[in-house]
């Protein structure tokens, strides 16, 4: 590549960036001229509305890194069907079983990879990693059992690529915490106010 195309591959890149900022400035200045705006507003409402700029967001970096946005929507998945009402928690939890979807899955693909029947195979397998799957519930951190059934099906999804799908996962697990997170915060403080206003 001339140095022309790699100037503008760069100017580019500069100014999805900076067109990601700046939105981000917009919709965030927009979101709290509304909230202030509000007498009322749930705790719920607010988690969609923080969690929606989140997304927003992850759509936009995911283009930028290379990460398929899917999977880490997936992540995300995992996160909201966690048990618990901490978000770190919940977080924490939903990657980790995650993680032992990941694992089972590369083990059944590298079971098939050494065998000369691989469809045959990779049905066995994928049986015998159900089971594992499912029993290994019995464990309170690995008890969310569709967790460990997304981080198996986005492996398989990727082909395999462990690396793409314990990082985008990963990706999920944070977006999850920063959309309830910052959802939960902004309604704390906006019903403090709310009781301030009365109280004067």
């Amino acid at each position: 590549m001339n140095k022309r195309g790699i100037f503008l591959a760069y100017f580019i890149t500069f100014q999805k960036i900076n067109f990601i900022f700046f939105n981000f400035l917009d919709i965030m200045k927009f979101l709290e001229i509304f909230i202030e705006r509000m007498i009322v507003i749930s705790e719920l409402l607010l988690i969609s509305i923080f969690s929606a700029v989140v997304a927003i967001i992850w759509g936009s970096a995911s283009f930028l890194s290379g990460i398929f946005t899917w999977v880490g929507f997936a992540g995300w998945t995992s996160f909201c069907v966690a048990d618990g009402t901490d978000p770190l928690k919940k977080a924490i939890k939903s990657y980790i079983c995650n993680l032992s979807g990941v694992f089972w899955a590369s083990v059944t693909l590298y079971i098939s990879s050494l065998i000369n029947i691989p469809a045959i195979t990779i049905v066995l397998t994928t049986g015998v990693a159900t089971v594992f799957l499912i029993y290994q519930s019995r464990f309170n951190i690995l008890s969310c059992i569709p967790c460990c059934f997304i981080g198996c099906f986005v492996t398989f999804g990727l082909n395999g690529d462990y690396k793409m799908a314990a990082t985008g996962l990963l990706c999920g697990a944070i977006l999850g915490y920063l959309g309830d997170k910052t959802g939960k915060l902004a309604s704390k403080i906006k019903n403090k106010d709310i009781q301030i206003e009365k109280a004067s």
